[in-house]
Order: structure tokens, then C-alpha cells, then sequence
């Protein structure tokens, strides 16, 4: 096909007019070795488009190889998210955030290729995130800072050992024989933070951003039970004589043997348990099945079962800030989480929604004006205190 052909199919795109079919031809057409350069000029008469007030500094070639290749690797993942959507504003913004996600997948593209220089951690302006360590509360109270500690055994509880593998995480190496006490310990991980642990029955979590998770040193009642603030991720050890049980506010999760996500921030209005493998009961009466998700609504108590986005909600397992058709309150409550900023509004915000993948590493700067060559928000940081503003409110 013609150069014509793929930049008409490109300016089509632009303006968000591709049906399915034609967005396949474009994708197709985008992968051929012959259009990478016509990409690649495309892409940067895209941003240096006069209407872009704040366009990024990128390299336009090297940004068409990565959205090449992601392509290839992702085309199942493609239809998914393949531009930012934003209801109630003006169609003639579109074009614009279009851009600012060709493919779906640009920011994926921008910062996952500056998160593979060495050294990159999730910064703020001019500074590094601070006191970003995961803590283990032993049952007497005492705090061991997990990176700083070395590997084998950092500490002892009753007849279990708790080690420090090569690899960073926590496990629980347990001696034949019982205490007559249960010893408790705390996880917690801080802002900016994430860690993964096994338990002392074998089950393995992962513990999201500013997330803690309360569990007995040695498993010995007829039923294991954890309790868990913030978001963890599980893959429960089978033990048909021992139920595992995961309880929140307001949700109580029961297992044998399963993998399922779990959400239960003190700041958002909802708890989410989703289920990737296997069988829970929430609270004691509802039945997950894969794919299912369960949430309970703080102010009406009320209980629902749903179908969610599995790529969405296990985003922040993979290293990702996943957005589908997400409101502006709720990005920026996730972002607030990691990078230990406070978030203020200011003006009509109610009908922002937007779509998109963004790796956590990127830095704090960066990733706002990402969102912001949407041309839907603008941001404003001053120390800690990010304000989100209607993109109008500019002039």
C-alpha cells in the first residue's frame, strides 16, 4: 500500500474516525519496515502541531521503534485502551489526546524506554522519594528495615524463622514443634513501595503502595488468617483443613487455594477483592468465580459483583499505572499514594475520565505532563501539593 494510504489511515486515527478494521490496516501497515521513517515523521509533525502549547522533548525515531515493537509484542492488548477519552469535553481536544496515545500505548512507549536507563527510581522535582522501606513489625514491637537488612535470618519468632531471600523477599522457614503463644507480625510498605513476602504456610503476596498486612508468625489455629489495609495481591497456599481468610473493613475473603487481588485504601469509597483463579466467599455468603470482582460500597454497605478490566486492576503488580476510562480523582488518588504527594482540585473536574498506561518509575514531573498534553488537565506542583485544573482554565 501507499504512503498516501497509511497517512491518510494516520490523520484518520488522529481525528478518532478509524473503524476496527481500518485501525487493524493501520496497526498492520505500522509494523512494515518501509514505514517506520514515515512514522516516525508523522509522529513529529504530530508534537510540534502549534496547538501543542507544552509538547514533550522526545525522540521521534526512537519513540516509532518502540510503538513498533510494542505492537507486536501486545496486539492482543491493543483494543483495550487506544486513546484517551474524556466525556463532555469538546471533540475538538480529541485529535490532540489521540496523539498524546497513538496506539494506545505511547506513554507506555515514552516511559518504559526511560525506565530502562539505570538507576530510576520514582522521583519528585529535584528530590528522591524518602523513606521508601518496607518495615516488618515483629510481635514485640520492633522494626526491621527490609532494605537495609541482609540476607538469612533477621529475626526469630518462636519456632520460625523469618529470612531475607537473595532475591529481597520475606519468607518464613518454620521448626518442628508449637509455642503456646501466637506471635504476630506487621508488613508494611510506605509510599513509593511495594514488596513481595511468602507466608509461613506458603502463600505469597505481593503488598502494593502504602498497603500493611497483619498475619500470625506460624499458622497454628484451624484457620489462617490475615488481615490487610491498602491493596495486596495473593497466591494462597492449598491447605483443605485450614480455609485461608483475608478480612477488611467491611469484606471478609474466604479461600482454600486460589489467586485474587484485594483493594481496601482508607481513602477510596469502595473495597474490591477480584478473583484470577479459583474459589472465595465474601463475607461468608457471596461466591467469586475467575474473572469476577467484588465490591463493597463504604456509605451504603451495599455488595455488588462485577466484571472488571483483570489488565486494570493487576496494573500495579506489573510495574504499571493502568488506566481505563478512570476519573481524574481516582488517577490522581493512586499517584498521591506513590509518590507521597498531596492533591488538590481546582474548578469542574466531574466529567474527567482517561485512558492509558504508564510505567511507576517514571518521575512525578514527567508523568503529569503526560497527562497534561491531553490538553483535558494541567497541573500545577509546588513542593509536595499537586493542583489539577481544567485544561480551559490555562489562559
Amino acid at each position: 500500500m501507499s504512503d498516501q494510504t497509511f497517512e491518510a489511515l494516520f490523520h484518520q486515527y488522529m481525528n478518532g474516525g478509524l473503524s476496527a478494521e481500518a485501525l487493524r490496516q493501520f496497526r498492520a501497515m505500522a509494523m512494515l519496515p518501509e514505514n517506520k521513517a514515515l512514522l516516525s515523521q508523522l509522529l513529529q509533525n504530530a508534537f510540534t502541531d502549534p496547538a501543542f502549547a507544552e509538547r514533550a522533548d522526545y525522540d521521534a525515531a526512537e519513540m516509532a521503534a518502540e510503538i513498533i515493537e510494542k505492537v507486536r509484542q501486545q496486539e492482543a492488548m491493543n483494543p483495550v485502551i487506544h486513546r484517551l477519552k474524556a466525556p463532555l469535553i469538546s471533540r475538538s481536544w480529541f485529535k490532540y489526546a489521540a496523539a498524546a496515545v497513538l496506539f494506545g500505548l505511547i506513554f507506555t512507549m515514552s516511559w518504559r524506554w526511560s525506565s530502562r536507563k539505570p538507576g530510576r527510581t520514582p522521583v519528585l522535582a529535584g528530590q528522591t522519594l524518602p523513606s521508601n522501606h518496607p518495615v516488618l513489625i515483629l510481635g514485640d514491637g520492633s522494626r526491621i528495615s527490609l532494605d537495609s537488612a541482609g540476607t538469612g535470618t533477621i529475626a526469630q519468632q518462636g519456632n520460625t524463622q523469618v529470612v531475607k531471600l537473595a532475591n529481597g523477599a520475606l519468607a518464613y522457614h518454620a521448626a518442628a514443634g508449637q509455642d503456646g503463644a501466637t506471635m504476630f507480625n506487621t508488613m508494611q510498605t510506605p509510599h513509593g513501595s511495594q514488596y513481595h513476602l511468602t507466608l509461613p504456610d506458603g502463600t505469597e503476596v505481593w503488598l502494593n503502595t502504602a498497603s500493611s498486612i497483619r498475619y500470625p508468625a506460624a499458622f497454628t489455629a484451624d484457620t489462617r488468617k490475615v488481615e490487610v489495609s491498602g491493596e495486596a495481591y495473593f497466591d494462597v497456599a492449598k491447605d483443605d483443613k485450614k480455609p485461608f481468610v483475608v478480612a477488611t473493613k467491611g469484606m471478609d475473603i474466604q479461600v482454600l487455594g486460589t489467586a485474587f487481588n484485594v483493594m481496601a485504601y482508607a481513602d477510596e469509597e469502595t473495597i474490591k477483592t477480584t478473583l484470577v483463579q479459583g474459589a472465595v466467599k465474601i463475607n461468608a455468603s457471596m461466591l467469586l468465580h475467575p474473572g469476577e470482582q467484588a465490591v463493597w460500597h463504604s456509605v451504603s454497605g451495599q455488595l455488588q459483583v462485577r466484571q472488571p478490566d483483570m489488565a486494570e486492576t493487576l496494573g500495579w503488580k506489573n510495574g504499571e499505572f493502568y488506566f481505563r476510562e478512570t476519573d481524574i480523582r481516582s488517577i490522581m488518588r493512586e499517584i498521591a499514594r506513590w509518590y507521597d504527594v498531596e492533591v488538590k482540585y481546582e474548578g469542574d473536574l466531574s466529567s474527567v475520565q482517561l485512558s492509558g498506561i504508564i510505567a511507576r518509575s517514571a518521575p512525578i514531573p514527567q508523568l503529569l505532563k503526560a497527562l497534561a498534553l491531553t490538553k483535558i488537565v494541567r497541573f500545577k506542583m509546588q513542593g509536595k501539593v499537586i493542583t489539577v485544573l481544567p485544561y480551559e482554565a490555562a489562559n
